[in-house]
């Protein structure tokens, strides 16, 4: 981050980090004093300072049993009873001031020195309310300066997701705390009951008028039946039908019955004269047949044709005896017919007295209908007054039903409330203020951060946090902003490394100039062949930094390190990191190349991965070390698998990182079989396998034989350094 100064147009000022540390570290000299001071005088002090205790007690919403009649709630009842908003109903109710004046009564609060809230006398507060800008709390009453006291120390919530209501109260005696919350909790559920009584006593007492009125109106409404029924004749007979439509129906049947007989008479005496005049036999006619003389005479006629036929045996047909047979046997035949004349004549008559009987029968009915016709306006009207008759007798009854019930529950010794108690409050053991060991905690980090402030503004203000350098020249570090995601292992790294003297600074990474300028100068669209070119301009153009030895490097360090892993990729990053710091310290310029194959991030910063497919420049990729002068390249967002790692860049990066820095500690991590892994492994001048510090197994030995035939390097074995350990010098790698 660079911004001109005003000393010239030809000169750049820069923040110098270092000095900032410095300063940051000469601050620790009365700043780590200062910050136990604090400590140690925040616990001091809050020892005097009152404890308080918490108690809590839940209550669940729900709906009571149905125990007594008319306790069942309809479905919109429950659900206005159990939804978000009839629970905070509820919290209201808990927090109401007439509960809390019920609890403060029973558990007589008003005597407790801690609910006393009096006004406490001082100049300052004498003279606010003076001047009009505090209210005298001498003019509240005892009972107000109670319930002020109560409301500070009670909170009621409803826990999320359910509805379960907590109380919790505060005290600074524990037992008063609990006591307090259970005493609330049961005061609001005796008023849910209170308050269902009062609710079911009042409806019993406004439905008794109801039910006398009602009762006077439903005698009024029978009494204009019965006289409107008697002024209309509408009376009453059998099956509930008037008189007249009684006599209608019952004349309608006999004049069925009239036409029905006179129809079957007529039809009888057509038969007896069908017969008579064609000279056929009357046996078929029933009424001959049912005649008592001609059952008779058919008799006598039977023993003439019998005594006629015993005489033919003997006697010719013209024989006198014979013949007066036969002459009497013709004489009961006509009076055979003489009696069915008779009988004809007599269903004759009949016939018309039928007729005579239906004309009658029919006149009669004529009239009832007439008469039912001018009653039907009157029934109309009847069965208007019987139908308000019948609802007010209803409504009557559904009174009369309510009344019953509410009775019931007003003479019941107990209704439930909508709720329960499912946690009652215990006495706490432990006080729920002051916390120390967190209050101590805040104010000495807040006191480290004010000491850390102050002695980096007096940096700013005095000047000597600014830097400033020719516009032209090398030395200058240029800074670069961090992308805001790290490598997910770099940020584990950081972690790790931070407690061990060494960590990874991510705010302000910083390239060296000359690194820089070659990185720059390689960008994505660079060609093989200006590689080589690109990096000598920028590496002879611009001095190496201080006390670098160029000559001596290489003959006395192997240019390219390889550093990986049979434990985790942590040992081997550690060692790697380790190795980079002790030749930073001993004036070489290293570079820690993390390649991870199989690491891909799309959150992490650009890294390795980026220059290989093309898509980064150095510049974008490149940060320092913050507790060394070595660089550092990430692994990347991407996986780097074989057809990246066959793009031809690979050679083209080496060539590249080898004209820019003296030595390149690659970080490979676990060991694979990847391709990138197989090429760096190639051209590694040293191969360090780094190991937690266990004994060597058989993996290790056979990894070391490994890596000696198919590198051809020389192998050597790092153990992660231990606390108490002393370092190791990098001659000591060798194999």
């Amino acid at each position: 981050m660079t911004e001109s100064h005003g000393h010239g147009a030809d000169e750049r000022v820069e923040i110098d980090l270092s000095a900032l540390a410095g300063a940051l570290k000469r601050a620790l000299r009365w700043l780590l004093p200062l910050c136990v001071a604090v400590a140690i005088a925040t616990v001091v002090v809050l020892q005097f300072v009152p404890s308080k205790f918490r108690a809590e007690s839940k209550v669940l919403i729900q709906t009571s049993d149905a125990v007594y009649p008319g306790d069942v709630r309809g479905i919109e009842e429950e659900r206005a009873l159990l939804d978000n908003e009839g629970v905070a109903s509820q919290v209201e109710l808990l927090m109401s001031r007439d509960l809390l004046r019920r609890v403060a009564q029973r558990l007589d609060l008003a005597a407790i020195p801690e609910f006393e809230a009096g006004p406490t006398s001082s100049l300052f507060r004498e003279t606010l309310v003076a001047l009009g800008l505090m209210r005298d709390p001498g003019r509240n009453s005892r009972e107000e300066r109670v319930l002020k006291v109560f409301y500070k120390n009670l909170e009621v919530y409803r826990v999320d997701g359910s509805r379960v209501i907590s109380v919790r109260f505060t005290s600074r005696d524990p037992e008063r705390a609990a006591r307090v919350a259970n005493a609330l909790v049961e005061e609001y559920l005796d008023l849910q009951s209170s308050v269902k009584r009062e609710t079911t006593d009042f409806a019993a007492t406004a439905l008794e008028p109801q039910i006398e009125r009602m009762r006077q109106e439903v005698k009024e409404a029978q009494k204009k039946v019965e006289a409107f029924r008697t002024l209309a004749g509408l009376l009453i007979g059998a099956d509930n039908q008037t008189l007249d439509q009684q006599q209608l129906g019952e004349i309608s049947t006999e004049l069925s019955d009239a036409r029905a007989s006179q129809s079957q008479a007529e039809a009888r005496a057509n038969l007896i004269r069908r017969q008579l005049d064609s000279g056929a036999s009357l046996d078929s006619a029933a009424e001959v047949l049912n005649s008592q003389l001609v059952q008779r005479l058919r008799e006598r006629q039977v023993e003439l044709q019998s005594r006629i036929a015993e005489l033919s045996t003997t006697l010719l047909a013209n024989h006198p005896q014979i013949r007066a047979l036969r002459s009497q046997l013709a004489d009961l035949e006509r009076q055979i017919r003489n009696e069915a004349e008779k009988i004809a004549a007599g269903l004759e008559n009949e016939a018309r007295v039928q007729q005579d009987r239906v004309a009658s029968l029919t006149a009669t009915l004529e009239t009832f209908k007439v008469r039912a016709a001018k009653s039907n306006e009157d029934q109309i009207r009847l069965r208007e007054l019987e139908r308000e008759a019948q609802v007010k007798a209803t409504q009557l009854d559904q009174l009369m039903t309510r009344y019953r019930e509410a009775d019931t529950r007003r003479n019941a010794p107990q209704l439930g409330a909508d709720a329960r108690v499912i946690s009652r409050a215990t006495v706490p053991l432990e006080p729920y203020w002051p916390k120390v060991v967190p209050i101590a905690s805040i104010l000495t980090f807040i006191v480290f951060m004010l000491g850390s402030l102050w002695a980096i503004l007096g940096q700013f203000l005095s000047g000597r946090a600014f830097r400033h350098m020719p516009l032209g020249a090398t030395e200058a570090p240029a800074a670069a902003s961090m992308p805001p995601a790290a490598a997910p292992g770099y940020q584990a790294g950081r972690a790790a490394y931070s407690g061990g003297g060494f960590g990874y600074d991510w705010q302000t990474p910083v390239q060296d100039a000359g690194s820089v300028a070659a990185a720059n100068a390689l960008s994505p669209e660079t060609g093989p062949d200006d590689v080589t070119s690109v990096a000598s301009e920028h590496v002879a153009g611009a001095p190496a930094p201080a006390p670098l030895v160029p000559a001596a490097v290489e003959q006395m360090h192997p240019r390219r390190i390889a550093v990986l892993s049979v434990d985790s990729d942590e040992v081997a990053q550690e060692v790697t990191f380790r190795l980079v710091r002790e030749a930073a310290e001993e004036g070489i310029m290293p570079l820690f190349l993390e390649v991870r194959p199989d690491l891909g991030d799309p959150e992490a910063v650009p890294g390795f991965a980026e220059l290989l497919e093309g898509s980064a420049s150095f510049a974008g990729v490149i940060y320092r070390d913050a507790a060394s002068r070595a660089h550092v390249i990430e692994s990347g967002r991407r996986v780097i698998d074989d057809d990246l790692a066959e793009a031809g860049r690979f050679e083209m990066l080496m060539d590249a990182i080898d004209h820019t820095y003296d030595q390149v500690f690659f970080d490979l991590g676990l060991i694979d079989d990847s391709l990138i892994s197989a090429q760096i492994l190639a051209m590694a001048d040293q191969v360090v396998v780094a190991t937690g510090g266990s004994p060597a197994g058989p993996e290790l030995e056979e990894a070391l034989r490994m890596l000696e035939d198919q590198t051809g390097a020389p192998v050597a074995v790092e153990p992660v350094k231990r606390k108490g350990e002393t370092a190791r010098r990098p001659s000591d790698m060798a194999a």
